[in-house]
C-alpha cells in the first residue's frame, strides 16, 4: 500500500504475523530536548533538535494515538529527551487519555521536575512513571547528570508515589567502575521506598562508544553480586511483554529487575513500536530508516479508513528479529533523539 509515495513495499515479509504481536506498546517521544548530559547518551549539547514548530501539537498527538489505538496499540509511554520539558505535557496526557483503546499511559523522566507535575499528571490521566537515577550518591549523581542535583529527582519519586503513579520504577544504567558499588544501596532503596529498581545494560547506540566499551557491565554480573547479599526469587513473566527479568528480594520485601538489551536481546515476541518527536514510526530502535506518519495524518485528501489501513500496514512490517541488529554497534545515535 502506498499513500502519496510514503510507504513502499520492499518485498520483504514480516517475520512475525502482525496479529501475533498485538496488543502493541507504543513509545512516543514528545521532544528530543534534555538538559541532562549523561556520559553514555548525550554528553554534550546536541548539534540539532527537531524545532518546536515541527513537534506534534497535543491535538495532533491525540489524533495520531486515536489511529494507533484503532490499529492495535493499547499502551503508550511518553519519552524524550525529557518529556517534562514540554510545557504542554499535561494537555498531551489529557488528549491520549481520551482515546478509548488506550488502557495505560506511562512516562519516563529524569525526575528533576516530577515533584512539580506528579499530581497534575495523575489527574490528566497518567498511570505510572519510570524515573532514571544512576546514583544515590549526591556528588556522583551530579557528575553523571552533567551538573544536576539528586534531591529533586528523589523528591519526584516520592511525589509520584504519593500521587498514585505506581508502580514507580527506577531505571538504573549499569556503569562498571562508576556505580556498580551501589547495587546493594539500590536494593535497599527498593525495599525502603516501595519502588521497583531495574538495572539496565549500557547500549551501543550513543555517541560515546569508547565510554560504553570501557564501562559495559552485564546484567547477569550485577545479579550475581546482588545474590551475595539477597535471596532472589524470579517472577515469571512474558519477556516479549516485559523486557525486564524481575525478582522478589528476600521473599517479597522488594522487587528488582534486570534488562539485558545487549547481552540477551529479547526480540522474539517484542510488541514495541516507537514514534520519534518528528512523527516517524520505527519498529525497532536499531532501525536505520523509519516511516513518516505526517503525510497520511495531515493530508485532507486521505480518509479515516485509509489512515487506519496505512497505520496497520506500517505496523505490520515489524519483524521479530530486526535485520540490522547485529550491526547496531556501528550506528551512532543518541537515545534522546529516538526516544529513550
Amino acid at each position: 500500500m502506498i499513500i502519496n509515495g510514503i510507504l513502499e513495499n520492499e518485498g520483504e515479509p514480516a517475520v512475525v504475523d502482525g496479529a501475533n504481536q498485538r496488543p502493541y506498546y507504543l513509545r512516543l517521544s514528545v521532544t528530543e530536548a534534555c538538559k541532562y548530559r549523561c556520559p553514555y547518551c548525550q554528553p554534550t549539547a546536541p548539534s540539532s533538535c527537531t524545532p518546536n514548530s515541527r513537534l506534534l501539537k497535543p491535538h495532533q498527538i491525540g489524533e495520531l494515538i486515536g489511529l494507533m489505538g484503532a490499529s492495535g496499540v493499547t499502551k503508550v509511554r511518553l519519552t524524550g529527551g525529557e518529556p517534562l520539558q514540554r510545557p504542554d505535557i499535561l494537555e498531551i496526557v489529557d488528549e491520549i487519555s481520551r482515546v478509548p483503546e488506550i488502557q495505560e499511559i506511562a512516562l519516563t523522566t529524569n525526575g528533576g521536575e516530577l515533584a512539580n507535575y506528579a499530581g497534575a499528571l495523575k489527574r490528566a490521566g497518567l498511570g505510572r512513571v519510570n524515573v532514571h537515577i544512576d546514583s544515590l550518591k549526591p556528588e556522583r549523581y551530579t557528575e553523571l547528570s552533567g551538573g544536576f542535583e539528586l534531591a529533586p529527582a528523589l523528591a519526584g519519586v516520592r511525589a509520584a508515589l504519593k500521587a498514585g503513579l505506581g508502580p514507580v520504577k527506577l531505571n538504573v544504567v549499569l556503569i562498571k567502575g562508576v556505580n556498580d558499588d551501589e547495587l546493594i544501596d539500590f536494593c535497599e532503596f527498593a525495599i525502603s521506598e516501595g519502588v521497583i529498581v531495574r538495572f539496565i545494560e549500557l547500549m551501543h547506540t550513543g555517541p560515546s562508544q569508547p565510554y560504553v566499551d570501557q564501562h559495559f557491565m552485564t546484567a547477569e554480573s550485577a545479579r550475581q553480586k546482588i545474590m551475595e547479599h539477597y535471596q532472589l526469587t524470579p517472577q515469571f513473566e512474558d519477556r516479549g511483554r516485559n523486557p525486564a527479568r524481575q525478582y522478589d528480594l528476600n521473599g517479597g520485601q522488594g522487587v528488582i529487575g534486570f534488562i539485558s538489551s545487549e547481552s540477551e536481546p529479547f526480540c522474539d515476541g517484542c510488541n514495541r513500536l516507537r514514534i520519534t518527536a518528528d512523527g516517524t514510526l520505527l519498529h525497532c530502535l536499531y532501525e536505520a530508516v523509519g516511516i513518516s506518519l505526517l503525510p497520511v495524518l495531515f493530508d485532507s485528501n486521505v480518509g479515516q479508513k485509509e489512515r487506519i489501513d496505512f497505520i496497520e500496514h506500517a505496523i505490520g512490517r515489524k519483524r521479530s528479529h530486526h535485520p540490522v541488529l547485529g550491526q547496531a554497534g556501528k550506528r551512532l545515535f543518541s537515545m534522546a533523539s529516538i526516544g529513550g
